[in-house]
């Protein structure tokens, strides 16, 4: 089978589907009054007095729809902050290759990514901020660009990943004079993906559309006022599709504020048609891309010369009228639940949907969970428990652990049309594996949790770990100790091993040693456990100093060698399962980073971030000591248990019964052997 693009990534994230209703009236959110472009009674905003009427007719168009997800919109610019607005469906993101500036971040660095965000996605009816078009949709940032520094490369980077993303609409609030190969080869791509690309025509008020919205696969979207004229600085050209409301336009913004765009600014323009789209798309999810564009297109509002024009397109944005033009699906799978991005082993779980009616009726007793075990084959379908109305339970079944289920959902109208979640399906599915680790212990250095630092080899000893934001220091143009921490966006500290704040590079360098990173004791309850971090390691060539990873699960009497790491000269992430390491036994974990200048003399620098422990979920078959292994050292405690029909309450022998078969017995034993040659 196929997958579904971006779903394994994403699927924790995406939010559950909502529908509500609203009565006609405008939202109670305090600021709507000043967001004219979704409804203009005339009023004055920034000093101008609107024309009655000139607005996309949002209210009206929440009383056809108010939203729904699951739609991914990605946001391919100079990165989007957080904000109470949308916070819960904004995404970690990503940075391109070329996007410069810390390369784990995708908080916005200029430009108006948190701005076009709440538009887009701003919550709605809640008493707070704004309103945004489409509040339920989940928001991926993808930062191309560092504050005004990038290029077209870059961006076409951005767009790429978007699209592999699984990301339905691409909004790309940027605009460029050129017009690259690439950015073409990626718009190109994204629209064969199955994606929306949507860009401002541009904001110099030339009569020359900008890229990448002169694009054939782009939606090119010029700027009108609250006059329904066109906004000076608008550029124009015949690649120009469709017009939106971008002046004077009151927003979220930066560190969780509301204000306006003090520049004049074509991408709220573009910000606008998203939103609308994504109305459209999770009103109607049975529909394609250019269906989408089309739709929005032929319900524009007709200004300026008849027909399309070189200023407005096909007219003025009019998502009431999109929705009334949208043809009602047939049926449509509500999410109330996120459906699970992964399972607990061998324990039943369960998601609550709808499945409302559109142009069709659900036939009873068709809603289906598709499914197959991976490894394994394809399962019988189970029928999904009606609940009342049309509301359904999805029951997973128990799945073992380290196993993957495959699956999608399916209901058939009294018409014969079958409708799936995800859309795609059966083509792409969703997947969940049954986890074998779960999270006991992660620290990314945020705050204090109580590691603590040794230094040895004299008083003359430097580069002592520190917990601290990273500054960065260079020998030459070589980056020697890391200028950023691991964590994505906000977070900012790292342990590393001296802080750089000027003068000579050496002056912080690590020297003698070795320095010392010790975790605080975490208690484990299994016998295994998966170690996993990230790690920046410097030695000049030719003088290789390696970080040193040992463990102990005695509280720290004794140690055990895990892993040596060399010169990385960047971060990277490493892991290693606890019953790789031979010695270590016990509940009592504590974890060592050592590094030492030796030889002496040498630039040396590490830093550890994002530090995880996950303990094992799964007991593996034949480990009936708790070593996480299977050898001879389980053959007395197996042979302890060889009493026939599983009589004994102990529960070790539980364990013992290795067939299943209801005793412990040489057929067993045959399978006990066997897996010690697995070893």
């Amino acid at each position: 089978m196929n997958h579904c693009r971006g779903f394994s990534r994403f699927t924790l994230l995406v939010m559950g589907m909502t529908y509500s209703i609203s009565r006609g009236a405008p939202p109670n959110d305090p600021d709507f009054h000043l967001q004219w472009a979704l409804h203009n009674t005339g009023q004055v905003v920034s000093g101008a007095a609107g024309l009655p009427g000139a607005d996309i007719d949002a209210v009206a168009a929440w009383d056809l729809h108010a939203g729904g997800s699951p739609i991914i919109v990605a946001i391919v610019g100079a990165g989007v902050d957080s904000h109470p607005e949308y916070a819960d469906r904004l995404l970690d993101g990503f940075v391109t290759s070329l996007g410069g500036g810390d390369p784990y971040s995708s908080l916005e660095t200029a430009g108006q990514g948190t701005r076009v965000a709440g538009i887009i996605a701003a919550a709605r009816d809640d008493g707070v901020g704004i309103a945004g078009m489409n509040p339920h949709v989940t928001l991926l940032p993808i930062r191309a660009l560092n504050g005004i520094v990038g290029g077209e490369p870059s961006v076409a980077e951005g767009i790429v990943r978007a699209a592999d993303s699984g990301a339905e609409i691409i909004l790309v609030p940027l605009q460029f004079g050129g017009g690259t190969a690439a950015l073409s080869d990626a718009v190109a791509y994204a629209a064969a993906a199955g994606s929306l690309v949507i860009a401002p025509a541009g904001n110099n008020g030339d009569s020359t559309v900008a890229y990448p919205a002169r694009f054939s696969g782009c939606m090119a979207v010029s700027a009108t006022t609250s006059g329904d004229s066109l906004a000076l600085f608008s550029n124009t050209g015949a690649e120009v599709e469709i017009a939106a409301p971008s002046l004077n336009i009151w927003s979220t913004s930066r560190f969780e504020n509301y204000s306006f765009e003090p520049q004049s600014n074509g991408s709220f323009a573009a910000a606008y048609v998203a939103g609308a789209a994504s109305l459209v798309w999770s009103y109607a999810p049975q529909l394609t891309a250019n269906q989408v564009r089309q739709i929005l297109l032929d319900s524009a509002d007709d200004l300026g010369p008849p027909g399309r024009d070189i200023q407005f397109g096909f007219g003025r944005l009019n998502v009431r009228r999109a929705l009334e033009m949208t043809p009602r699906p047939p049926l449509r799978f509500e999410l109330l639940d996120s459906l699970p991005a992964f399972l607990i082993p061998n324990e039943p779980t369960t998601a609550m949907i709808r499945i409302s009616d559109g142009s069709q009726t659900v036939v009873p007793h068709s809603p289906l969970l598709v499914y197959r075990i991976v490894p394994g084959g394809v399962a019988p379908p189970i029928p999904l428990r009606h609940l009342e109305g049309n509301l359904f339970a999805v029951d997973f079944p128990p799945i073992p652990c380290g196993t993957i289920i495959e699956y999608y959902l399916s209901a058939t109208t009294t018409q014969s049309f079958t409708v799936f979640e995800p859309r795609q399906a059966p083509a792409a599915v969703r997947t969940a594996p049954a986890s074998e680790f779960e999270t006991i212990f992660h620290d990314d250095f945020e705050t204090d949790r109580g590691w603590t630092t040794v230094v040895e080899g004299g008083p003359e000893t430097r580069g002592a770990w520190e917990r601290v934001i990273p500054i960065g220091s260079m020998a030459g143009n070589v980056q020697v100790q890391t200028a950023y921490d691991y964590s994505p966006n906000a977070k900012q500290f790292c342990y590393l091993t001296g802080q750089y704040f000027g003068g000579p590079v050496n002056s912080s360098d690590l020297f003698l040693g070795p320095v010392r990173l010790v975790s605080p004791t975490i208690e484990l309850a299994s016998t295994d456990a998966e170690i996993r971090f990230a790690a920046w390691v410097f030695s000049v060539s030719g003088n290789i100093d390696s970080l040193f990873v040992d463990v102990s699960r005695d509280d720290g009497a004794t140690w055990h060698l895990a892993m040596e790491i060399q010169h990385t000269g960047n971060w990277n992430e490493y892991d290693f399962r606890l019953s790789e390491v031979p010695g270590a036994i016990g509940n009592q974990l504590k974890v060592r980073f050592s590094i030492a200048d030796n030889p002496n003399d040498s630039l040396t620098e590490a830093a550890i971030d994002e530090f995880t422990v996950a303990q094992s979920r799964c007991a593996r078959l034949g480990d009936m000591n708790g070593d996480g292994k299977v050898d001879w050292t389980d053959w007395r405690p197996f042979s302890h248990c060889l009493s026939g029909p599983l009589v004994t309450p102990d529960p070790l022998c539980e364990a013992a019964d290795l067939n299943a078969d209801g005793t412990r017995d040489l057929l067993d034993a045959a399978m006990l052997l066997a897996l010690f040659s697995i070893e």
